[in-house]
């Protein structure tokens, strides 16, 4: 089964999670660091917008306990055209998990599709979501399969004196 999500909202980029603060501790200021209120306010939304969009799935559907592929498209304004997408990446991973959509963020075994288009108009920002769960084979090949490197990974070891692989 396919899934289809959308965030609407500004999403924070992992660096903003956390931000260090200060304290007076024995009449001298100590950091300590603390959850950044706009990532807690940015997550809050995009749970309660995954909320609204699960019920109309069906919330037995949710969690996902099988791997899945995901891909992520990031509409964004042309204001923010200098965003970093990877960071963006794990906030949508972190909210997919934090929401029940899927047991843990670890289950996504491949991002088909990570794409960041700019020039919307209305929103800073619009995350489009699809996940669809691995076919069994797929599973198994990710999990057991024989990795296929490329003929230029054996004379990249070979250039570095490593030992090539499943030899003595």
């Amino acid at each position: 089964m396919k899934f289809k999500f959308f965030f609407v909202g500004k999403i924070p980029s992992k660096a903003n999670y956390k931000k260090i603060s200060h304290r007076r501790v024995n009449g001298e200021m100590k950091p300590f660091i603390v959850n950044n209120p706009a990532v807690l306010k940015a997550q809050r939304e995009a749970l309660w917008q995954l909320h609204i969009q699960k019920l109309f799935y069906g919330l037995e559907k949710f969690p996902i306990e099988k791997p899945v592929k995901v891909s992520l498209v990031f509409f964004l304004s042309g204001r923010v055209k200098q965003r970093d997408i990877d960071n963006a990446e794990k906030f949508v991973g972190d909210i997919l998990e934090k929401g029940g959509v899927l047991k843990r963020d670890s289950l996504i075994y491949r991002k088909e599709n990570v794409e960041k288009r700019i020039g919307i108009k209305g929103f800073d920002e619009v995350v489009y979501i699809e996940i669809e769960e691995l076919k069994e084979e797929e599973r198994i090949d990710h999990e057991k399969g024989k990795p296929n490197f490329p003929e230029e990974f054996y004379q990249f070891l070979k250039k570095m004196n490593m030992e090539l692989p499943n030899e003595g």
